[in-house]
């Protein structure tokens, strides 16, 4: 049984700006988080304000999203390019 994944609209803004080959990079990370959000180099976030959080690398950038188990459901909230302010 596959998950559904929603991408917030900042998120969504964010991938169209990127060059061709990393857009290609996120759009398909975030794809493989339907069927398994735990697949490939996934870890929660620690610290009060990303309680709940988890982080998916994908090669310079950093998709940050919720998962709601009793529903399936990944939302993705951002992405980001990794550097030393990312989670802050």
């Amino acid at each position: 049984m596959s998950w559904v994944v929603r991408i917030a609209d900042d998120a969504q803004l964010f991938i169209q700006g990127l060059p061709d080959k990393a857009r290609r990079q996120v759009s398909r990370s975030i794809s493989q988080l339907e069927n398994d959000p735990f697949q490939g180099d996934v870890k929660p976030l620690g610290g009060k304000a990303w309680k709940g959080c988890y982080r998916k690398r994908t090669g310079d950038y950093r998709i940050i999203f919720f998962v709601h188990h009793e529903h399936r459901l990944v939302d993705v909230s951002r992405v980001l390019l990794r550097s030393e302010k990312t989670y802050r």
